[in-house]
């Protein structure tokens, strides 16, 4: 049988061992690291409680085998490490009676645990020091991170944050002892949360549109833009619109009749008719208004899926449904900042396709009419 006083070394050396040959990687909070602190809070714990010199050392023993359990599976870890530790301490020699102690006290680091037994409740508070740390921050990152491994989807840090408020809120330490060293920490890790989330929100609050004028300066001089580009989309398919509707109306007719003194206008012609139609088509396209049903329904003006400030949105509805919706719209800053941004963002979609069209038109325009002087020259020379 081993010394009492070299089971906890023993202990130690066991578990730091198989912590590093065997846990996974993505441990990023359940590993020696977490250990060693519950066993550094339990001595405090243990010291503060003025437990016997046996109890003390059933708690240090506890808490460095808490968590082997991970190094197999993460789910129900406990029960596989009461497993490890119990199979270690019997092969060491160690009193069945005190690795019932043991065992009691890795059954309390369960979450759902709340029992009465002493030294329960000083394992339970030590496992949950790390939420007075210092290193807060660091530490719940570090369960973040594996968490969102194990489930293989991420955490979203601001819920998490929010998760954690909520778990600091919710939380009491179990023994007296508990409270008294760990409980300010605590509160000031769970202070500099709150003080970090409402720092967020007054921030996001002040970048509203409404309250901004930096905002609100480019929003006027962006949807300027694009009016007066839409203006310019527009004289550039009236252009082509004209330009080719001359030619099909003017230029067409007479080498139409020509072609039956030369049939070998024919190809240069058919060339222009085509070049010209589509070109007519594309400009047209660019011009064409977008279809609109004119209705908007209640539901999508709270669920920021429309825009009432656009007349496609409204033209069918009465006034005093269109009334009532604006009302909700201007009551509520974050569905009028909405309907700023999606006036502006399909406004861009529009001018897209416009220019998009206007292309394809001058290209086929430019390289039609290219082709179709080409053709005329060789027909001219033959």
């Amino acid at each position: 049988m081993a010394k009492q006083s070299d089971i906890v070394d023993k202990s130690r050396e066991y578990v730091k061992l198989r912590f590093e040959k065997e846990l996974p990687e993505i441990c990023t909070y359940h590993n020696f690291t977490h250990t060693q602190n519950v066993v550094n809070a339990v001595q405090s714990l243990a010291d503060k409680a003025n437990v016997t010199d046996e109890e003390k050392e059933v708690l240090i023993i506890a808490a460095y085998f808490h968590d082997i359990g991970f190094i197999i599976n993460a789910e129900d870890h406990e029960a596989h490490g009461i497993k490890i530790s119990s199979n270690f301490l019997k092969s060491e020699g160690y009193p069945d009676i005190l690795i019932q102690e043991v065992i009691k006290c890795i059954n309390a680091t369960r979450i759902e645990w709340n029992g009465t037994a002493r030294l329960c409740k000083l394992m339970k508070d030590a496992d949950l020091s790390g939420l007075s740390n210092k290193n807060f921050t660091i530490i719940t990152e570090g369960l973040r991170l594996e968490l969102s491994a194990r489930n293989k989807k991420n955490i979203d840090k601001e819920i998490w944050r929010g998760q954690n408020i909520t778990f600091l809120e919710n939380h009491s330490y179990l023994s007296d002892e508990g409270k008294k060293i760990f409980r300010k920490g605590k509160k000031r890790n769970l202070k500099t949360l709150k003080m970090s989330d409402e720092k967020k929100n007054k921030k996001i609050k002040l970048l509203t549109i409404g309250s901004s004028k930096s905002a609100q300066t480019q929003f006027k001089t962006a949807l300027r833009n694009h009016i007066d580009l839409s203006s310019i989309a527009d004289n550039k398919a009236n252009i082509m619109l004209s330009v080719n509707a001359i030619i099909i109306t003017v230029a067409l007719p007479l080498l139409i009749d020509r072609i039956s003194e030369n049939q070998n206008l024919l190809i240069p012609t058919s060339i222009l008719a085509i070049v010209s139609l589509i070109s007519m088509i594309f400009a047209t396209l660019s011009t064409r208004p977008i279809a609109m049903k004119g209705l908007t329904k209640k539901e999508d003006v709270g669920a920021k899926k429309t825009n009432l400030f656009f007349f496609g949105n409204y033209y069918n509805m009465s006034f005093s449904e269109y009334e009532k919706y604006v009302g909700m719209v201007v009551a509520d800053d974050e569905i009028l900042d909405n309907s700023i941004t999606r006036d502006l963002f399909f406004l861009g979609k529009s001018l897209g396709k416009k220019f998009e069209y206007l292309r394809w038109c001058y290209n086929f325009f430019m390289y039609g009419i290219a082709a179709a002087v080409v053709s005329f020259f060789i027909v001219s020379l033959i």
